[in-house]
């Protein structure tokens, strides 16, 4: 797992020299729709864990930006995927980023080696190569630089991995090794090497780099502030950092299936790679995960998964699925119990070709606003996408005619039925997975939905 990585990175139509991972893509299957819970860390973490949405869960949040009291996911109040491995003989190691929960103790969790020290690898930046963009009564922002090599032959994370999976590889019994790494979160200070093998000067830009995003939320011109002294130079370094980070995150996939290759364990052992959001990269003028957006570039998270005697591989476009999604899939390859009241599904029957389509059109996405608490909501229906911001101006998307989210159609007069049939889902979502709060927004100045929540209920009764 890494984190801030965009699927359209990773896609196979990208710039980025990624190998490793469109071997493993070949070898298994890559989800093209699947988007994460919510665009931030922590939420997206324990949601990976627990199967639930972050309205349940209560990780709204990053661990170290809020008290205990009020984001956490303790001991004892959900089920972690890894303490039902645990629970039937699995020997778990994590090593790297945690972020999931706040006490760090993580034999709590069923992972009973652990490491949350080595997510990153060391930065000895070569002087000259920042690039900073600064603002009046903030500190200086870096986002990009060049690290030297030497501080980073491999990364730690995946040596302390690598290192769990051959000790463990002749044991006989089963195990789960959980590597977790910090890249290519900003700032994307790439070893030379991996920088080196991209032409900067003929990185592509976004298509939406220069939108003045008039019909977007306030929120978005006001983040574009932030980055508006950068140049198209400064954007095309600042992709190719990043990208060199994922190729050299790729490299040290690489190094895994090796391993397994070597040990025996290519036919034994499931393979998953993921992140838990994307990065904008300079789509609509942001940079970083764009706090409060709600577009594919942080949303749609790369997710491939190998499995020995794969009935389907290469890429599955259709099916929308979800970070909450892994826990009961692995569990369920695993022939392990399942986790209750979870609002993950297993995408297993997916991967054995059994599933039927119509089941997997409509995904969900949850945001409570981090630190300036603010809420929206994000209903995906086949090439359908809308946005609840309810401070602000709502959004809908055709995704297939404008996957780049160029056009916001929320207000076009031909559209209001499509509107109002996404909205009802998006209440009838919440009600499922229990969102009280904002289901409950009957009172007179919260009403700011073109419809409420109980039309779903005059829906069913034929009103």
């Amino acid at each position: 797992m890494t984190d801030h990585t965009n699927a359209q990175v990773v896609s196979p139509e990208s710039q980025c020299l990624k190998p490793n991972l469109d071997r493993l893509a070949a070898e298994g299957l890559r989800f093209a729709g699947c988007h994460t819970t919510n665009a931030i860390c922590s939420p997206a973490r324990a949601s990976l864990m627990t199967g639930l949405y972050p309205s349940t869960h209560g990780m709204w949040d990053c661990t170290h930006t809020q008290r205990r009291d009020w984001v956490d996911v303790p001991k004892g109040r959900f089920r972690y995927f890894s303490e039902v491995l645990a629970e039937n003989g699995y020997s778990n190691g994590y090593f790297g980023k945690w972020h999931v929960e706040q006490s760090g103790r993580l034999d709590d969790f069923g992972w009973q080696e652990y490491d949350c020290k080595c997510g990153g690898t060391k930065r000895d930046i070569i002087p000259g190569t920042e690039l900073v963009v600064t603002q009046e009564g903030y500190r200086d922002c870096m986002l990009a630089a060049e690290n030297k090599d030497e501080v980073s032959e491999s990364h730690p994370a995946f040596d302390r991995g690598i290192d769990f999976i051959q000790r463990h590889s002749g044991s006989g019994s089963p195990f789960c090794c959980f590597i977790s790494t910090t890249e290519p979160h900003d700032p994307y200070v790439p070893p030379y090497r991996f920088l080196s093998k991209y032409d900067i000067a003929g990185v592509k830009l976004s298509p939406s780099l220069r939108d003045e995003c008039r019909d977007k939320p306030e929120v978005v011109r006001r983040m574009q502030k932030v980055w508006t002294g950068l140049d198209d130079d400064d954007w095309r370094r600042i992709a190719a950092s990043y990208m060199a980070l994922v190729t050299y995150l790729d490299h040290e996939v690489g190094r895994v299936l090796d391993v397994l290759d070597s040990g025996g364990l290519r036919d034994n052992t499931i393979v998953v790679f993921t992140s838990d959001h994307g990065d904008m990269l300079g789509s609509h003028g942001l940079a970083a995960k764009g706090v409060g957006t709600s577009y594919e570039e942080v949303y749609n998270i790369p997710l491939i998964v190998r499995i020995p005697d794969a009935v389907r591989t290469g890429e599955e476009q259709d099916s929308k699925v979800s970070i909450a999604d892994l826990a009961p899939t692995l569990l369920d390859l695993c022939g392990l119990p399942a986790m209750e009241s979870i609002h993950g599904r297993s995408l297993a029957p997916i991967l054995r070709g059994e599933s039927d389509a119509a089941d997997w059109v409509d995904g969900y996405a949850e945001f409570f606003g981090q630190r300036f608490v603010y809420s929206q909501r994000i209903i995906w229906h086949k090439d359908w996408k809308y946005v609840f911001n309810p401070g602000g101006r709502d959004e809908l998307y055709n995704l297939a005619e404008d996957p780049r989210e160029r056009n916001n159609l929320a207000e076009s007069e031909d559209l209001q039925g499509v509107v109002r049939k996404m909205l009802k889902q998006m209440w009838r979502t919440m009600k499922e997975i229990g969102d009280d709060s904002l289901f409950n927004t009957h009172y007179s100045t919260l009403r700011t939905a073109a419809v409420g929540p109980l039309s779903i209920e005059e829906e069913a009764a034929g009103v």
